[in-house]
């Protein structure tokens, strides 16, 4: 009979450390009879060949790993889950046998070669779906294991929120192309956290330290698709395993103390590279008279675009910030084909070369069918012909620092806007005047942002009255009439936020966002110290986000890879709420006037 061979006794009192409570029957040939609901994980009782063993098989026939479970278990996304490190052209293989799941090898092994294979969130039980904690295996094909580690944690740059799944390649080739060419010497998956161990690494050896998004599992960088981080330094690992090591403990991804607890040695931002490929990807007639192209690079070279039968100046060009979306309006108000020609000469990226070459696309742009409903005098148009669109922005949690916002659905020939009024009516419901002035806003040109000349007074009721047919858009249609209500929040369960930003000798923003970080409340722009507020908040989850904007540009920047130029830095503020907590998120409850002082300046040394 085959010999057989359990675990180490440190490796199987952690796994079973982690499942300490009693396991629950679960017998996966007949359906269950009651009781309660088995929220127990599988349990791994074996493995062969054993932890840390040597001399282990190269050739792909006899080279493998068999996982024994105590009942039966199911595969998730095994392709995806299942790593090893250092990683092959072909990833290893899965298959059940019995309670057993065996990884096979598709390449021969390296000889007297340290190896770690991680099974990440590959296992679940048969009956429930509850996972298997991430547990990694170390063998060698050599006399001897190395032992040595790196961990660290990866963020996305904008967000520092964790980034899972993530890959992380340690480089010995330190040229700019390993990246893209070159499998790493080792590598290794982050969890749920974001979190990763590189295991089992040789003494004195140099490494670059990438991450990337790998979609196609390659474990080679993709620009066009993937995002990517790096490590400025080069690193030698020099941390030793060790089975009681927080950093290789085996945690399930619940367990959230334990999680957040492993040290870190690491940590990389995580960003989307700027295109630096320049081509024309995307191109499309939205309407009668607009159209839109989107390069893939920023700052395209663009040396004429000639639309046939539609002059220069006919034209209307709206750029984004890197001038690679444009949206082009034809301000005539004549009639317009449904098919334009346009001819767009421009630099182009040579796909063998990699280098701009000048290029002439005739590009077809076919308008779309519109609508047909009745207008006001009772005739069949288009929808777009029955009147110019627009929506008024009046939020009452902001307008005191945004301004009412009105946006048109198309650039406006004729904008009167001495003929809007805003009128105020006070406690006492008296009515005055409310002067305002106009702004243009200098990114969109089909929007404007009125500003009261006073400052809004809490309990008075404001309105907004656009007459009929005072705007006239480029197509020759007016608006319609609107009559809008705003005042101040008067909410007295509402809550307030007070920032006291010190030490600050660049320019920063900062912002107040929800738990996800998704969603901006409010924000400011600073380059020295300020007292600010946020206002009107309803009792929730929050977090402050503050940026480095070295140039003042009011986005965060992202990095590049080959110019070794890291994405602008974040941070979130570690706040004490108002229930002494000390966490990146403040629970902010009703009728709560909290004050924060942060010194921005020690965040960002």
């Amino acid at each position: 009979m085959k010999k057989r061979y359990l675990l180490n006794s440190v490796l199987v009192l952690g796994i079973f450390t982690l499942l300490t409570f009693p396991k629950s029957c679960a017998n996966t040939s007949t359906p269950p009879q009651g009781g309660p609901k088995d929220s127990i994980p599988p349990v791994l009782v074996e493995v062969l060949p054993i932890y840390n063993s040597t001399m282990h098989p190269m050739d792909v026939k006899h080279s493998s790993v068999s996982f024994e479970f105590d009942e039966y278990v199911v595969l998730n996304s095994p392709n995806t889950n299942i790593f090893l490190s250092p990683p092959q052209s072909k990833p290893p293989t899965a298959k059940i046998k019995g309670k057993r799941v065996v990884v096979s090898f598709q390449e021969p092994l390296d000889s007297s070669q340290s190896y770690s294979l991680s099974l990440g969130e590959a296992i679940k039980d048969n009956n429930e779906g509850n996972p298997f904690p991430p547990y990694t295996h170390s063998f060698s094909t050599g006399a001897y294991v190395d032992s040595l580690f790196v961990s660290g944690n990866i963020v996305e740059a904008s967000t520092m929120l964790p980034m899972p799944n993530m890959t992380v390649l340690f480089h010995t080739d330190q040229s700019d192309s390993a990246i893209f060419k070159v499998l790493p010497r080792a590598a290794a998956k982050s969890d749920l956290w974001g979190y990763f161990t590189v295991r089992n690494l040789p003494a004195d050896t140099v490494y670059r330290v990438y991450a990337i998004e790998d979609l196609n599992n390659n474990n080679l960088y993709d620009p066009d698709q993937e995002r990517v981080a790096f490590l400025d330094t080069l690193i030698i690992p020099t941390a030793v395993m060790r089975d009681s090591l927080p950093e290789l403990a085996v945690l399930a991804m619940t367990d959230t103390i334990g999680c957040l607890a492993r040290p870190a040695q690491l940590s990389l931002s995580m960003f989307k590279e700027v295109s630096q490929r320049q081509i024309l990807r995307a191109k499309e007639r939205v309407s009668r008279r607009q159209m839109y192209l989107k390069f893939a690079a920023p700052y395209p070279q663009i040396d004429s675009m000639i639309i046939d039968g539609i002059p220069d100046d006919k034209l209307i060009k709206e750029y984004n910030y890197y001038r690679d979306s444009i949206t082009i309006w034809i301000n005539d108000q004549g009639g317009v084909p449904d098919t334009l020609q346009m001819r767009l000469s421009y630099m182009k990226t040579d796909d063998s070369l990699n280098i701009l070459v000048p290029v002439t696309d005739t590009i077809r742009m076919v308008r779309p069918k519109g609508k047909m409903v009745e207008n006001r005098w009772g005739e069949m148009v288009e929808e777009a012909d029955t009147l110019a669109a627009y929506k008024v922005d009046a939020t009452a949690e902001n307008i005191d620092q945004n301004g009412i916002v009105i946006t048109f659905e198309s650039p406006m020939v004729t904008t009167p806007f001495d003929s809007v009024t805003i009128v105020a009516k006070n406690t006492r419901e008296q009515i005055s005047d409310a002067p305002f002035t106009v702004e243009k806003d200098t990114a969109d040109i089909k929007k404007f942002i009125l500003r009261l000349k006073d400052k809004l007074v809490p309990g008075y009721e404001y309105t907004l009255r656009v007459p009929d047919s005072l705007f006239m858009d480029i197509d020759g249609i007016y608006c319609d009439s609107l009559v809008q209500k705003f005042s101040l929040p008067q909410d007295e369960k509402l809550s307030s936020l007070t920032v006291d930003a010190r030490n600050v000798h660049e320019k920063y923003l900062v912002e107040l966002v929800d738990e996800n970080r998704t969603k901006i409340y409010r924000s400011y722009s600073i380059d020295s110290a300020a007292v600010l507020e946020f206002p009107y908040l309803k009792a929730a989850k929050y977090s402050i986000r503050i940026t480095e904007d070295k140039n003042g540009n009011g986005q965060v920047d992202t990095g590049d890879l080959l110019e070794r130029k890291q994405p602008e830095k974040v941070r979130m503020y570690k706040a004490n709420d108002s229930m002494g907590n000390n966490a990146y998120i403040m629970d902010i409850p009703e009728r709560t006037e909290l004050v924060q002082t942060i010194d921005i300046g020690e965040m960002f040394k």
